[in-house]
């Protein structure tokens, strides 16, 4: 799909779908979970209809509502049979639930090659480690054989999918289990979610310094929850809100965990001006200067920073973005390419971007490398471009943001499908 993103003065407000982060954990935590569950503000993305998919193959039934899923289990001591997935390019969904589906019998997760090639190292240590079946295929990953309680040593700087992974299992298991991350913990807040989630059904972790503590033989129990809007596709319209007009944003939690929470510090670290209401931010037009950010805690955000230095006064330089390469797309060398195409001043490392502000963004046509997030990203910029920016592969928004652009068409967006 090809689509025409005009310059156009923005108003009015938004309210940002929910967290996909919190809704892929919301999902497990509920299909292991015995009884009826209700997961409460919902979008229906293509990464959590993977995880979706996942949990019906093994018997779960799925209500899906408009806005709302009941889910109901017969928990996890039921997911006992060989298991096909089709994970598509979520690599949530891949990397919760390898361990989760751990057991005797075979499991099967099949994915986009671009999902399947993704690092998977730690897993194929610990089943290699304990005995049990790891293997790569071209376009799938087979594995058999129940994962086992005990100590885990994590190393932090490797994404936290991992560990979350591990603290959906481990807690069922006979006997206690400790994870005890080494080095500099990258990512953090994301495990921080996944032991909120947790609790919220009823499972207990206790997080002592670099180390979790789980106790085995835990249930988990059915529950409601409410997911809160999502801080990364926010992060999109706080970004249109500084560099084009006015906007408000709506439905946000401010005590929220997620990392992507950064963006509202960074921008105003950068000048910007954010009004905090009691549930909604009123975010203002504003001309921002570069500083120096570090991307460890919330790589997410990368590409639409990358459009925010851009629009700066001075350098930003972003450091720590290594976990950028091992995206949907190489999103390090996709947001350096596609800033260069904007004509902006932009130097590349290893894990590392500085970007000199440009008085005037020009462009004609812009591939997404098939990334939702340099597709929002791109659409983001083309709003106060010279001229209308047409974007190629422009159908990744779906991965997470299915209606990114009505929403972007109901702030005074000109927007065409060609």
């Amino acid at each position: 799909m090809r689509v025409k993103v005009y310059p156009s003065v923005v108003s009015g407000s938004i309210t940002p779908p929910a967290s996909k982060s919190l809704l892929h954990r919301s999902i497990i935590c509920a299909c292991m979970a015995k009884g009826e569950s209700t997961i409460k503000n919902v979008i229906y993305s293509k990464d959590v209809e993977a995880t979706l998919r996942a949990f019906e193959s093994l018997g779960v039934k799925v209500i899906r509502d408009r806005n709302q899923i009941i889910i109901i289990s017969d928990g996890y001591d039921s997911f006992t049979e060989d298991v096909s997935i089709d994970c598509n390019e979520s690599g949530s969904t891949i990397r919760f639930l390898i361990p989760v589906l751990s057991n005797n019998k075979n499991a099967y997760f099949k994915g986009k090659s671009s999902l399947i090639s993704r690092p998977m190292n730690i897993y194929e240590d610990i089943f290699n480690h304990q005995g049990l079946l790891f293997k790569r295929h071209t376009d799938y990953i087979e594995t058999k054989g129940r994962i086992s309680s005990g100590y885990y040593q994590i190393p932090g700087d490797i994404s936290s999918q991992f560990i979350s992974g591990l603290l959906f299992i481990l807690p069922v298991l006979d006997g206690d289990s400790i994870i005890e991350i080494t080095g500099n913990f990258e990512s953090s807040s994301y495990v921080d979610m996944t032991v909120k989630i947790l609790n919220e059904f009823g499972i207990k972790v206790e997080k002592i310094g670099p180390k979790f503590f789980v106790q085995g033989n835990q249930k988990y129990q059915n529950s409601s929850v409410k997911v809160e809007s999502d801080y990364s596709q926010l992060a999109f319209f706080a970004v249109l809100g500084i560099v084009n007009n006015d906007i408000e944003i709506r439905n946000i939690s401010s005590d929220s965990l997620q990392p992507d929470k950064q963006i509202l510090a960074i921008i105003e670290q950068m000048g910007g001006l954010i009004e905090q209401l009691d549930d909604s931010l009123y975010i203002h037009r504003s001309q921002t200067t570069g500083i120096t950010i570090d991307l460890s805690q919330c790589p997410d955000i990368g590409p639409i920073l990358g459009v925010l230095a851009a629009c700066s006064n001075g350098t930003t330089n972003i450091i720590n973005a290594k976990r950028l390469v091992i995206k949907e797309s190489n999103r390090l060398l996709s947001t350096y390419e596609v800033l260069k195409e904007f004509g902006v001043d932009v130097l590349m490392s290893e894990d590392s971007l500085t970007i000199h502000g440009s008085m005037q963004l020009n462009a004609n046509e812009l591939d997404s490398f098939n990334d939702h997030r340099m597709a929002m990203s791109i659409a983001i910029a083309a709003t106060i471009a010279s001229s209308p920016i047409i974007i190629n592969r422009a159908e990744a928004i779906e991965k997470s943001y299915p209606t990114f652009y009505q929403d972007l068409a109901s702030l005074g967006v000109r927007i065409e499908f060609l």
